[in-house]
């Protein structure tokens, strides 16, 4: 097969990463696969053995950017692609747009990778997406959470739509960061954005702190948000136990240094990072949101906490970093869930058959 993987633009966020790790994986498998992403100039690349090329699209005309939509179409025809996968972002709005323009006949899948209802803010809003959603010929949600919200935003999705979680990998090979002290050590990996929910966070170890001093707080990402979380832990008092470590290609070697992932998020479809975080075997303790519920279990490998309350958190993170035997078991069993069914190869394959399925 010859597919199209399109993305936002070369970051390092989940919707590109794992585009591009299902790219390598599918290569593999003896498909030809290109990555074109939306916006960034021609020399940024991410450091996957792949073929990127640049839309060169300007985002602030992404409902109007006519020049792009007929480039993407001309890339497609040219490219005579049996598959286009939008993968989030604004990558499904300029393929249903160009496709509508100009016809193209490469089938056109959608990667729903997050909870879309959560960011449709009015009756407008909800009726253009369910125009970008009408142009797609198949949609594959990354838990079936978000899909059965996908199929609420859009019925017909029903009959045209599948869960394909996404994946990770074995991480032995890769060695844990040298930690600076004996401090049980949080870790969350994420953009500074709202629906992250850091500042929630923040209080939750600020709260911990009082009674626990021996713990510090790794925040793996970067973002519009950052100066005002640093401001936040200042005045919280917790700033010489919190690191802000920016964006960093070796996220999983702090990850497997770490004793939790905490993940408060607002929104979430299913992140890559805790699926890091398991197949790490560091336990996880996260909100109940989109897909996270479906891979971390209750006193198996971690906690999905119901309500967003600081005691609610304090309480399962209290009893993980204090019960040994229990991170032992948690560590486990997080280790033979990601080995059993989240495995990156298994994902690429399930990845494969339902594209021959689409284009049968």
């Amino acid at each position: 097969m010859k597919i199209l993987q399109i993305i936002q633009k070369p970051q390092l966020r989940g919707a590109e990463i794992f585009a591009c790790q299902l790219s390598v994986e599918l290569k593999g498998l003896e498909h030809a696969v290109n990555v074109l992403y939306l916006f960034g100039n021609e020399n940024q690349k991410l450091e996957y053995n792949l073929n990127f090329q640049a839309l060169l699209a300007t985002q602030s005309k992404r409902f109007w950017d006519f020049k792009a939509y007929k480039k993407l179409a001309h890339i497609v025809e040219k490219g005579n692609y049996d598959i286009v996968q939008a993968n989030a972002g604004d990558t499904l709005k300029y393929a249903a747009i160009s496709k509508r323009l100009y016809n193209w006949k490469a089938q056109l899948v959608f990667r729903n990778a997050n909870k879309m209802s959560a960011f449709i803010q009015s009756k407008p809003h909800l009726w253009l997406n369910q125009f970008f959603l009408s142009q797609m010929d198949y949609a594959i949600s990354v838990s079936e959470n978000c899909r059965q919200d996908l199929i609420q935003i859009y019925p017909k999705a029903k009959d045209i739509s599948l869960t394909g979680t996404i994946g990770t990998f074995n991480f032995d090979h890769l060695n844990a960061i040298k930690r600076s002290s004996e401090n049980k050590v949080w870790i969350n990996v994420g953009s500074f954005v709202k629906e992250k929910n850091h500042g929630f966070l923040l209080e939750i170890f600020a709260e911990y702190l009082k009674d626990n001093q021996e713990n510090e707080l790794w925040l793996i990402g970067d973002g519009k948000l950052r100066t005002e979380l640093e401001e936040q832990a200042k005045n919280l008092g917790i700033q010489q136990n919190v690191k802000f470590l920016g964006y960093q290609n070796n996220a999983v070697e702090y990850i497997k240094a770490a004793d939790i992932m905490v993940m408060p998020s607002k929104i979430e479809g299913l992140p890559g990072v805790i699926l890091e975080a398991l197949s790490c075997g560091v336990p996880v303790i996260a909100s109940n949101v989109g897909g996270i519920p479906e891979v971390v279990h209750n006193e198996q490998n971690g906690y999905v906490i119901e309500e967003f309350d600081k005691p609610s958190y304090i309480s399962k993170i209290k009893k993980v970093l204090n019960d040994q035997k229990l991170t032992e078991k948690m560590s486990q069993n997080a280790r033979k869930l990601i080995q059993e069914e989240f495995l990156m190869p298994k994902i690429a394959k399930r990845f494969e058959s339902i594209y021959k399925e689409i284009i049968a």
